[in-house]
């Protein structure tokens, strides 16, 4: 196993970062809260801080789930993004803006392949790791854009693309992340 990095930041999504009818959604990042501990499983991830838990918005069983075939149960950023993102767009894009589960700090390029991520029992494996699709309301977010307005967002598109804004994993089993858990490739 190659380590790849350590966990410095867990959060979830507790209700949509694009609420509103199409069209007319503008991205959000205030349901985001930062959490002591992540509860991961394949169904998604439930938050704890202290006696309190949330379920995150892409865990298959939120009254308003964003989960999609179980394929984007957790998200991954590296710290990385974070700079090249504040460099390209502005300080708005502050950590944790993007909507990742879990950031980690990685001391170099994100490898392609299956994940190992640390948890309290033992090793859990992330398959069918992908890059996180870019949207045009994060694009917009970034840009500082209006609801409706394009300028600039098909460049952004692609900027976000590849991984920029995450990636998304499918956890192969149950365990509980916290900060400090180490990320290695499988």
């Amino acid at each position: 196993m190659e380590l790849i990095g350590k966990v410095v930041r867990l959060q979830v999504q507790r209700s949509r970062l694009k609420p509103g009818p199409a069209g007319a959604r503008v991205y959000d990042p205030t349901p985001l809260l930062e959490v002591e501990a992540l509860e991961v499983g394949p169904r998604g991830c439930v938050g704890r801080l202290g006696e309190a838990t949330f379920v995150d918005v892409h865990h298959a069983d939120h009254p308003d789930t964003r989960n999609v075939k179980l394929a984007n149960s957790l998200s991954l950023l590296p710290c990385a993004a974070y700079p090249r993102l504040q460099a390209l767009y502005g300080e708005h894009l502050r950590i944790g803006a993007a909507g990742e589960s879990v950031l980690v700090d990685v001391a170099g390029p994100w490898p392609p392949g299956e994940l190992l991520l640390e948890t309290d029992d033992q090793p859990l494996l992330l398959a069918q790791v992908q890059a996180a699709l870019p949207c045009v309301e994060f694009s917009r977010f970034c840009l500082g854009l209006p609801v409706g307005a394009m300028d600039g967002v098909e460049q952004a598109l692609s900027q976000l693309d590849g991984g920029a804004r995450g990636f998304y994993a499918q956890p192969q089993g149950h365990g509980v992340v916290t900060v400090g858990a180490r990320l290695w490739l499988a």
